[in-house]
């Protein structure tokens, strides 16, 4: 007979959104990738504004084959309506067909139920515990829905903390933000939020860049914040120049590095608000940069001359 067992809870507090998950058996973290556990909290975490309910569901997962599949990436997720509800599934069917994995959630996203597949399970001496699978890319996708209601955004980039300034460098893969990452790991008073992916806030008037779990090759991922003073869209170069980017031209730049469920309408001018108040905000550049350490010279010069 299994133990008797009292709900349990965790919190995860990514860029000052606190995921409060609830399962009726014990949850695990040992399978989630260590950059995770400096974003797991023991209890609600200080600093948080926006509080997400989680419930971990188990039993038999909301049949997809009655529902109206509105987005597929052909490889890893599909999205779908029922009723008011979103339902995201998990493309890696297990062995009797369903999905590791279903989150149904509503366009607020503040109640959240995730039916996990037994593939999650582990019962082990008469007690059954669960592996949180609130992680890559489960949050990611829910973050994307969450912040397009709540004035930000995520987006693939980079970021840096310098003496108290945040700046942030967006770029497609193979851009080079894990190589401007690791060149600019070296400069004294620097502090590395993410290689990869950073979420931008607008809180109380200010736009705050957030490190988040998600890292790069160069694996920083770091759970800090600053306020977010300039922008830079990277490309590799042979000399280390920059452009000064107009609203618009930022706009055009911003677009294709962030995060929008397309499938959404409101959530699409939702994003495309935010985007334009952070490209009229924010100043935004073309950096092209050779791979070298001169790179890290020519932007703190760059930064000194433009009183930044």
């Amino acid at each position: 007979m299994e133990a008797f067992q009292k709900e349990s809870a965790m919190q995860m507090a990514i860029a000052g959104i606190n995921f409060d998950v609830r399962c009726q058996h014990p949850l695990s973290a040992e399978r989630l990738p260590g950059a995770y556990r400096q974003f797991i909290k023991e209890a609600s975490p200080l600093g948080t504004d926006i509080n997400v309910i989680v419930r971990i569901e188990t039993g038999t997962m909301p049949d997809t084959g009655q529902m109206t599949k509105i987005f597929d990436t052909g490889q890893s997720w599909s999205m779908f309506r029922r009723n008011n509800d979103y339902i995201l599934s998990l493309n890696i069917p297990t062995a009797d067909g369903q999905a590791i994995w279903l989150a149904a959630f509503d366009s607020h996203c503040s109640n959240i139920s995730i039916y996990c597949s037994d593939l999650l399970m582990n019962k082990e001496k008469g007690l059954t515990t669960f592996a949180t699978p609130l992680c890559y890319p489960l949050d990611q996708l829910l973050l994307m829905h969450i912040l397009a209601g709540k004035s930000g955004a995520l987006l693939h980039a980079a970021g840096l903390g310098m003496d108290n300034r945040g700046y942030i460098f967006p770029g497609s893969s193979g851009a080079g933000k894990s190589t401007l990452s690791r060149l600019l790991l070296g400069r004294d008073g620097a502090q590395m939020l993410s290689d990869d992916r950073m979420i931008i806030r607008k809180i109380d008037g200010k736009f705050r860049a957030f490190g988040t779990p998600w890292a790069g090759d160069a694996a920083i991922a770091e759970n800090r914040s600053v306020l977010l003073d300039r922008i830079f869209y990277i490309h590799h170069a042979e000399t280390n120049r920059v452009k000064e980017l107009k609203p618009q031209e930022a706009v055009e730049r911003l677009m294709p590095v962030t995060s929008i469920p397309w499938y959404d309408e409101k959530a699409i001018q939702d994003m495309l608000a935010f985007c334009g108040d952070l490209a009229l905000n924010i100043p935004a550049y073309e950096l092209y940069f050779r791979p070298d350490h001169n790179v890290v010279t020519f932007l703190e010069d760059f930064v000194c001359r433009n009183n930044i």
